[in-house]
This record gives structure tokens, sequence and C-alpha cells, in this order.
């Protein structure tokens, strides 16, 4: 899959250098929560989280519907149609405790309406970016909002929440993404269908190689990671050190493989990274998945 990163917007700011600047330099949005989760039996704890300051205080859809006019806001949708067929819009949100979509298809109509009023494509949501089945010439735009006491507590009855000096768990953020699916597409993803140890056989992977975590963080998963990468390592090797996406910017649900795809975008056109060819992002939810996200030999771009 061949795609474009048009516009994102996260707790580093809005601009591929501020997002690689941010997580290459380990820079720390988190705060504390004022409410206290349950981590065991005999713990209770404020949970770490990264939120944007502008909707403090805010419910989650009413930070999701903000988050998503802001980046179709800011889409130069002019340009993109006049250089790119858009068949297609994909928005991916969650849905809220009621199984509903936190934003509804009638107000995602009137929202593309007014910003392509020419020629408003056709869209569809869905909760779940299934990559293989995306055809060329879509727009896909991620949202989510994962930093409630609700969705915090539900989610810390399956994973490990990160809490005020507790172990290593899931720091929870928000943010929305756009992307632009198409074969002149500057950056290429390529994906490896097998269990993880033999996607990095696959992907022939050197520990020198840079590498993005975007999953949900454990001291379980360290320890799984460590095991699957062992047999890559040379006696003068040292350990492979991870970009860590969601330490920074926090987990974003239903986004957090846009946003990985977009922290990837941003290493590959930031002048630092000019002698490196390609980047690997590393998923452990909703599955283990490894992604070769690396320049495509393109030369149409946005």
């Amino acid at each position: 899959m061949q795609f474009d990163c048009l516009y994102h917007v996260n707790a580093s700011g809005s601009l591929a250098e501020s997002f690689y600047t941010a997580v290459a330099n380990q820079m720390l949005f988190s705060k504390p929560s004022k409410a206290l989760i349950r981590c065991d039996i005999s713990l209770d704890a404020p949970y770490v989280f990264v939120e944007l300051a502008e909707l403090a205080q805010l419910d989650r859809q009413t930070r999701c519907m903000l988050i998503l006019s802001h980046i179709i806001e800011n889409i130069d949708f002019k340009s993109v149609c006049r250089s790119f067929r858009v068949n297609k819009v994909l928005f991916i949100l969650p849905h809220g405790n009621d199984s509903q979509p936190v934003i509804d298809n009638d107000t995602l109509s009137e929202l593309l309406t007014d910003a392509i009023p020419a020629q408003t494509p056709a869209f569809e949501q869905v909760s779940d970016w299934q990559l293989e089945s995306t055809e060329p010439d879509t727009l896909v735009i991620a949202i989510d909002s994962c930093i409630s006491f609700e969705y915090v507590a539900e989610q810390a009855k399956q994973h490990t929440i990160q809490v005020l000096n507790g172990p290593a768990g899931v720091i929870n953020g928000e943010g929305g993404y756009a992307l632009l699916v198409h074969r002149q597409g500057r950056l290429k993803a390529t994906t490896f269908d097998e269990p993880m140890p033999t996607q990095l056989k696959s992907a022939n992977i050197q520990v020198s190689d840079p590498f993005i975590f975007a999953g949900m963080q454990s001291y379980e998963w360290q320890k799984q990671w460590f095991s699957y990468t062992q047999k890559h390592y040379k006696n003068d090797d040292e350990l492979i050190e991870f970009a860590e996406l969601n330490t920074v910017t926090g987990y974003q649900g239903v986004a957090n493989q846009s946003a990985g795809f977009t922290l990837a975008g941003s290493y590959l056109q930031n002048p630092l990274m000019a002698d490196c060819d390609h980047v690997f992002v590393v998923f452990n939810q909703p599955n283990e998945q490894l992604f070769k996200i690396s320049r495509s030999e393109s030369e149409c771009h946005i």
C-alpha cells in the first residue's frame, strides 16, 4: 500500500517535524489523573494520560468531534482533489459505551459536503482499519480520544494501565490523522502475515534498524519482544531502542495504526534520517504485527 500523510494533530502538535522531534527526544506530555482507578485488589492510583490541553474537561464525543472538524478544516481539499482522485473517504472512529458511533453518519455527511461541495465523495465509517482491503484513492481519517475515566477503567480489566509510580503500562492519549491511499504515494507500507518471529525473519530486520513501537506497553510485552528478537543479536550489538509512540503522545485507540504510520512518515521525511530508507513499526494490539514503512519510487507527491 502506498500513501501520503496529509495532516495530523496530537499532543506534539500538527507538524511532521514536531512529531519526529517529540518522539525521537522522548518528550513527555503526560500527567496523572485526578481520579483513581483500581490497579489490583490492593491498589488504587491515578492513571497517566496525555490530552490536548485545548480539549480539557470535555466529554469523549465532543473531543472527537472537535478533533475531526480540525482535521477536515486543515486538509487542503482543493489541492488534493486537483492533483489526485478521491473516490472514497474512510472514517475510522470509535464507538461509545452504547455501542453506537460517537459521531453519526449524518454529521459526517455534512462535514464532507461543506469541505468538498463540488464533488462530495462517498464515505464509510468503521472502527477498525483493514489495511489490505483499502482501495487506492481512499482518504483515511482516523480520530479517537481514550483518556476518559470510563474508557481507562474498562481498559484496565484487560491491560496493564500506567499509573503514577507504577510498572510499565498503557498511557492513553488522543489525536487525529488523515492519510491518502493512492498509487503515487511517497510512502509504502509492507505487511508480513505470519507469527511475529517469522515476520521479523521475513522482513530481514537488523537490530540497528529504526523501530517504532506503537502498541500497548507492559513488562510482559518487553520480555516477549526480547524473546522474539534475541536470535537477531550478535555479540557486540546493543539492544534495540524503540521510538515509543504511545509513551510520548499516548495510545489513541482506533487511530493508533494511523498514528504509527504518520510517525514513520515524519521519521523518513526528516533530514536527519536522509540515509535511512525504511522504518519498522511494531504493534501488539489487537494483533502482533510488523510493518515496514519505506519511501516509494513515485515522483508525484502532494
